[in-house]
């Protein structure tokens, strides 16, 4: 079991950019390390356009940009917990975090937990909810060429985001899909609608879901088992053993394994199968290295991912 990583992951907003692509073979080639100081690294994910990649130091404090090259790195936030589940919006002009403080009061501290938004050119931030002491992190939403956010059971706020040029409010009209999001709280998986609504998509601790590129279903962890379900909650298989699961492309996903003795990792690979648990091939056969968190490009052809061992981020091509 999962020992480490479970303590952390409680809750989980999906939002996936990725187009359909074509099968891969399992192939990474070009490995390229991006980041190397005395920092280690975690959860990075692109930019909806492929340009820049976000990441969190160990333990989802701060938050970081670097172009896809590893050049041009920004430490954008220094806040607490604000790297747990972050999203990029659709424009890749501004990245949605919730952060965790603590509060001194009358009673002792209290835990306070707000979404914000901040921008990835200057560093802005704009405040996207009221102060709540249990929250879960918030999404995008994206209605009339206006990005707005959805945050279940808290109040939500207007901010003077980077407005949706034509092109883009266009496109995002047409994708049914993107104002598509979930929740977990070790109990359901929740998928969310464009208002905020909740629907049971799955009973039991569930976490780490991703809708497919066509939004027709989602892959999540039900503890260390891979599972896949339609989006309407129908057709659920456990699909193999691994953490950490998303979609290369309609029919294939990538995933971690993992081994631990109960405090720290002890060994860790990238692996790619069928969405079907079919055809599992590693990606990765590096002792030397504990390789986690990946992450497919949005034209299904890099991965960035972490290695725990030295805390560092790297990049490869997928063929």
């Amino acid at each position: 079991m999962k020992k480490i990583l479970l303590m952390a992951v409680a809750v989980v907003i999906g939002g996936q950019f990725l187009a359909a692509q074509d099968t891969k073979s399992g192939i990474l080639s070009n490995v390229t390390q991006l980041t190397n100081d005395d920092v280690k690294y975690e959860n990075p994910r692109w930019s909806p356009d492929g340009e820049k990649i976000a990441f969190t130091e160990f333990g989802y404090d701060g938050l970081y940009t670097m172009n896809a090259n590893g050049s041009s790195k920004k430490h954008l936030l220094t806040s607490s917990g604000v790297g747990y589940m972050f999203q990029w919006s659709a424009d890749s002009k501004e990245i949605l975090v919730r952060d965790t403080r603590w509060l001194e009061t009358s009673d002792g501290a209290m835990r306070a937990h707000a979404a914000w938004a901040v921008n990835t050119t200057n560093g802005t931030t704009f405040r996207m909810s009221k102060d709540a002491e249990y929250m879960q992190p918030a999404a995008w939403r994206y209605t009339g060429g206006v990005k707005t956010i959805v945050a279940p059971e808290v109040a939500v706020m207007k901010a003077n985001l980077t407005p949706l040029n034509k092109t883009m409010a266009k496109t995002l009209a047409g994708n049914k899909y993107i104002n598509t999001s979930f929740i977990c709280d070790f109990e359901h998986l929740y998928i969310v609608d464009e208002l905020g609504n909740k629907r049971v998509l799955n009973v039991g601790p569930s976490f780490c879901p991703a809708l497919s590129p066509d939004g027709k279903k989602v892959v999540f962890n039900e503890m260390d088992d891979i599972c896949v379900i339609n989006v309407d909650g129908t057709g659920k298989q456990k699909i193999g053993r691994g953490f950490n699961p998303s979609w290369v492309n309609n029919s294939q996903i990538i995933f971690e394994k993992t081994e631990d003795d109960g405090h720290e990792y002890t060994a860790g690979e990238l692996y790619i199968m069928n969405a079907d648990g079919k055809n599992v091939k590693a990606l990765t056969a590096t002792p030397n290295l504990i390789e986690m968190n990946p992450c497919i490009s949005p034209d299904g052809n890099k991965i960035v991912f972490t290695s725990f061992t030295n805390g560092q981020i790297y990049v490869a091509d997928l063929k």
